[in-house]
């Protein structure tokens, strides 16, 4: 008898903290669920850490409580993967490509006329300051003549030198085989800046959708978010079953040393 309650206290466990630092780091070592667990960008003494304080507060003794406290390690190991996810989707969503998109969405524009990142910039200043000169040049001309662009029409002379550079030219002879001619040239000219000046002055609109395209996609679509409750929901119950588990095994030990103890003096009695 005496040796048997000898060895029942043996099989409590470690009771000094270094003894049970060193069960924790073997169950660690040896783990069975977490020896395929890890992906490239994780960290596994991170899963380490999260183990040991688990084992810490929960005191697992034997084979089988190491086995349930790692089994609830795995889950809260996926249910930190299940917010990383969550945070990676949002952030996905709510990059400009994707803002732009919503905006053109929540405008009913079609895939050839929607926006794009470059319209989500603020409108340059200096793009602004240049159409309305243009356009102001174009306005005070009495005659479309490109002889007097260079000293009457400095920005019209300016942007035809450079279209015509792009093609290595020189701007008379760009002019020449310009469809339509100078007068073709100005006109168009004249339309791009009027539509340039009209998207300036949307642009503090577009840039207000935008921003609330962007608040709204903090919140995930209801599909990707009722995936992601249900995945949630299941590791609650495996972690919750894990942990029933693991207390009734707890229990069912302790009885066990209780019940050889309070046999111990009527047999000795006898």
């Amino acid at each position: 008898m005496r040796a048997n309650r000898a060895n029942a206290l043996k099989s409590t466990g470690p009771r000094s903290k270094d003894g049970k630092v060193t069960v924790s780091r073997n169950a660690v070592r040896h783990g069975l669920l977490s020896s395929r667990l890890f992906l490239d960008d994780e960290n596994p003494s991170e899963f380490d850490t999260l183990q040991c304080d688990l084992q810490r507060s929960l005191n697992p003794v034997g084979a089988m409580e190491l086995a349930l406290v790692e089994r609830i390690a795995v889950n809260m190991w996926r249910q930190r993967r299940l917010v990383t996810a969550e945070t990676a989707a949002i952030h996905l969503g709510r990059e400009p490509n994707h803002i732009a998109s919503g905006v053109s969405q929540e405008l009913e524009l079609g895939y050839d006329n929607g926006f794009t990142e470059a319209d989500l910039e603020p409108f340059d200043r200096d793009s602004i300051r240049w159409c309305k000169a243009v356009i102001d040049e174009i306005n005070r001309l009495d005659e479309i003549d490109p002889k007097t662009f260079e000293k009457n029409a400095p920005h019209i002379f300016g942007q035809l030198k450079s279209d015509a550079e792009d093609y290595c030219d020189d701007p008379a002879s760009y002019l020449e085989d310009f469809d339509g001619g100078v007068t073709s040239y100005v006109a168009e000219l004249l339309t791009y800046c009027s539509k340039q000046l009209d998207e300036a002055e949307k642009r503090p609109h577009i840039l207000a959708l935008a921003e609330q395209v962007k608040l709204k996609r903090l919140v995930l679509p209801a599909e990707t978010l009722a995936l992601f409750a249900r995945y949630q929901t299941t590791l609650d119950n495996q972690i919750y079953k894990a942990l029933k588990a693991l207390r009734e095994a707890q229990a069912w030990r302790f009885k066990t040393l209780d019940g050889t103890e309070a046999m111990a003096p009527e047999d000795e009695a006898a």
